[in-house]
């Protein structure tokens, strides 16, 4: 019976600990932009030291695909960004001021969607064209 009673607060403090992860980051978007990140830096080291270069090439392709989806996502949909609180504070701020302007532009995901589908595209074709 004690065994029982010290793995529930021992699994309560894991549970804890990644809310406060996600409440310091934010959103989910920017959770996992932190986790990608977090991954790509493991797998890059790992790759330099074991693999050779050509894995730790691709590795900083993969980081630099990431940094320009964020790019594109924060030009074409900023609102993604924000957790829906702090949104909503921003519209009632909007309200408050009595502009008609929106402080975000227009999102457009159909235009970032479209930019990553051709980034991917062309990095296919790269691989394709560069051969074994």
């Amino acid at each position: 019976m004690s065994t029982e009673n010290t793995k529930e607060p021992a699994t309560a403090d894991k549970l804890s600990k990644w809310t406060g992860l996600v409440k310091a980051t934010g959103s989910p978007l920017k959770l996992f932009a932190l986790m990608v990140l977090v991954c790509n830096t493991a797998f890059g080291i790992t790759s330099a030291v074991a693999f050779g270069p050509d894995i730790f090439v691709y590795t900083l392709h993969t980081f630099l695909a990431v940094v320009a989806a964020f790019v594109l996502i924060a030009l074409w949909s900023p609102r993604s960004f924000y957790t829906p609180m702090e949104l909503l504070t921003l519209v009632e701020l909007e309200a408050r001021k009595g502009d008609q302007k929106s402080v975000f532009p227009e999102s457009k995901p159909l235009v970032a969607t479209v930019l990553l589908a051709a980034g991917v595209l062309a990095y296919l074709l790269y691989q394709l064209g560069k051969g074994p």
